[in-house]
């Protein structure tokens, strides 16, 4: 069996990003750290880190090693967490990756409510791009993410939270305001701020604009929702991106309009299937639901139940 205490050497190392650093944060000496990996690559009879350009860089078999490494911690990390939650009544904490989509909007609010009701409990939250939430949930660094599209990994539980739906962001007094919804020619003439093409929702678009032969542009992407309302409150241009901004306040002098054709995000809550799940964590997803609900109910239909089509 793997020694425990080397192996958490190596991880130091790696998240460190040296020796030294390692070192420093473990308190321990330069040679105690460098002693422990020669231990380990002794122990396991191949090499972990080679120096590329005098800098340590993990050897592909590393690679594969640090994923079971982070996995074993993270179970380890969530037992941790149980027995805090068991003997102190819902105190410890719950980390959270999320879309950075979702961060500043649903997340936000939910980790209000939950602080206000749950005020000893601590939160680590991370706003990624989407692999990387999900790759952070399969090798159990966090206790649950957010994504903005379903899961397709089988070791995974998901939660579908809601159906949302893309809409044109505008200024209130804007000439296409006043329409009901908006399609690739209506929008043509006027500069366009979305996400861009490697997202979800920015290829679907790029997609719309392409078959629609509109001659439609977007000029300025963005990798969240709320600069874009920004850019548009700037008078920068309209937006074309998700609507859960404008329904959790702060943008009063904004209005969306549906999109057609139809582009949908599905955001869901994630947990590992391969280790115990805190039972804050599962809390905090329910109280998510609670909120997503809430915000249906205000979205004058852009914002669905899940399964709704």
């Amino acid at each position: 069996m793997l020694n425990v205490k080397r192996l958490a050497v190596f991880r130091a190392v790696v998240r460190a990003g040296s020796i030294s650093a390692a070192a420093r944060q473990l308190h321990i000496s330069q040679p105690a750290v460098t002693k422990t990996v020669r231990l380990l690559e002794e122990e396991i009879g191949w090499p972990l880190f080679v120096r590329v350009s005098g800098r340590l860089k993990l050897t592909p078999e590393a690679e594969d090693l640090l994923t079971g490494v982070e996995r074993m911690f993270g179970s380890v990390g969530a037992l941790q967490q149980l027995a805090e939650e068991i003997r102190g009544g819902f105190s410890g904490s719950v980390s959270v990756a999320t879309v950075t989509m979702l961060s500043p909007t649903l997340v936000a609010q939910t980790v209000r409510r939950f602080h206000q009701q749950y005020p000893r409990v601590r939160f680590d939250i991370r706003a990624l791009p989407t692999r990387y939430v999900l790759e952070a949930v399969g090798t159990c660094q966090v206790d649950v993410g957010i994504v903005d599209s379903p899961a397709a990994d089988a070791d995974m539980e998901v939660v579908e939270l809601c159906r949302s739906e893309v809409g044109c962001v505008l200024p209130a007094n804007h000439p296409l305001a006043s329409r009901k919804r908006l399609g690739p020619k209506d929008i043509a003439p006027h500069t366009l701020i979305s996400f861009s093409r490697e997202t979800f929702t920015g290829w679907q678009l790029f997609s719309a604009l392409h078959d629609a032969r509109s001659g439609s542009q977007v000029t300025f992407t963005v990798n969240n929702a709320h600069t874009a309302y920004a850019l548009v409150q700037a008078g920068v241009g309209i937006a074309i991106v998700d609507s859960f901004p404008i329904y959790t306040g702060g943008f009063n002098d904004l209005v969306i309009r549906p999109f057609r054709p139809l582009i949908q995000t599905k955001p869901h809550a994630a947990f590992s299937r391969s280790h115990a799940v805190p039972t804050i964590a599962r809390k905090f997803v329910e109280m998510l639901r609670v909120t997503t609900n809430e915000l249906i109910k205000a979205s004058d239909g852009m914002l669905k139940p899940p399964d709704s089509g």
